[in-house]
């Protein structure tokens, strides 16, 4: 911080502006609330890589469903998981619509955001360690702003803007939609959350309007809000101040006797932290340590 408060050259501290952003961009968090310690382990070693499903995750999971034949209960909201003493008695799973399911084994992959919300109840309390890690673990915030003009205003080449300002910095280009994407995190998104979206929209054309002073009026738009979302309340986990490794390992061990399993992408320690490929991994790998402790119950 000392170094970047020494810098004379306006355009030598715009430049690095922008770095410091692309990183909390990237964390979906400010700076000061990031491990310098545990800074990029969150990648566990793997290089970066986007892919984009154009019609969706949901048909990912879909396609899931259709090869193996699975009981999915939709727009069931659980409320209280009740774990007996007596290991031989059922674990009892509670829903928002007062239905109830008994089970030997549980798999919560829930989001950290709702772990840190309590939208589960556990009785009796989940453990100290185990809630430690949930509030140690760091949860950031990014959200997209989708906005369509009706005609591409700036330079179709350009597969990305970067803007150096203090508010809205990084955007996505789709000239052939005559899209703009706008990402934003952190303290900035959750005051943006606040705000209609038309008054979000109108700052973005704010921000853009003296690098294009012809920018159109927009004539579609969709703003996130994840940390406002019930399901979420947040969008994907991070390695804060005091959160290490150790803090995702916790996260993802289980607990009351071995008969309560966690998933998500907060709790894939070894592999990367904060992805739809950690989330899915952590979900394949502890599946397979109930079905196969499953099949040696059965068998005995």
């Amino acid at each position: 911080r000392d170094k970047y408060e020494k810098i004379q050259d306006e355009q030598m501290r715009r430049l690095v502006e922008m770095n410091l952003a692309y990183i909390e961009h990237y964390e979906a968090s400010n700076l000061d609330q990031l491990s310098v310690k545990s800074y990029l382990k969150s990648d566990g070693g793997i290089n970066t890589c986007d892919l984009t499903l154009p019609i969706g995750l949901g048909t990912f999971m879909q396609q899931i469903v259709e090869r193996n034949p699975l009981p999915i209960q939709l727009n069931t909201i659980v409320t209280n998981i009740d774990i007996p003493s007596d290991k031989n008695e059922p674990i009892r799973i509670t829903t928002k619509d007062n239905r109830h399911y008994l089970t030997k084994y549980v798999l919560i992959t829930i989001p950290l955001g709702c772990l840190k919300a309590n939208s589960i109840q556990f009785t009796p309390p989940l453990p100290d360690w185990k809630q430690n890690a949930i509030d140690q673990m760091g949860l950031g915030l990014l959200n997209k702003i989708f906005i369509q003009y009706p005609s591409t205003f700036w330079d179709e080449k350009l597969d990305d803007l970067f803007i150096a300002s203090n508010s809205f910095r990084f955007f996505v280009c789709h000239p052939h939609d005559h899209i703009l994407v706008a990402f934003v995190c952190g303290r900035f998104a959750r005051k943006l959350e606040q705000q209609t979206d038309e008054e979000i929209v109108e700052e973005i054309i704010q921000c853009l309007k003296p690098i294009y002073p012809q920018i159109p009026k927009p004539i579609k738009w969709l703003v996130t809000r994840w940390s406002c979302d019930p399901f979420a309340y947040g969008s994907y986990s991070n390695f804060k101040v005091g959160a290490t490794h150790e803090t995702s390992r916790e996260l993802a061990k289980e607990c009351y006797d071995n008969r309560i399993y966690w998933a998500g992408e907060h709790t894939n320690y070894g592999g990367t932290i904060g992805c739809v490929d950690s989330a899915f991994e952590s979900g394949q790998s502890e599946a397979k340590r109930i079905y196969n402790k499953l099949n040696i119950l059965f068998r005995d």
